[in-house]
């Protein structure tokens, strides 16, 4: 797939995990701006056996907006 930006590739799926190649991050907020999909799924496990085969600078992200009541801490 070609490089776009993560809101583009988050709005062509509904409730799966992205797998995306990073192309470009703003440097002052380490915020990624564009980036090239590279798998997808509704499991988050299925991704991250897929996410082993990748090497680079990678990125996985939920297609959806967390709801306003969920917490998340990595």
């Amino acid at each position: 797939m070609k490089s776009q930006p993560i809101e583009e590739i988050r709005e062509q799926f509904d409730h799966e995990w992205l797998l995306i190649e990073v192309d470009k991050t703003d440097a002052s907020t380490t915020t990624v701006l564009t980036g090239r999909l590279l798998e997808h799924s509704p499991s988050r496990d299925e991704l991250y056996r897929k996410a082993r085969q990748h090497r680079g600078h990678t990125m996985t992200v939920y297609s959806e907006d967390w709801p306003d009541d969920l917490a998340a801490a990595f």
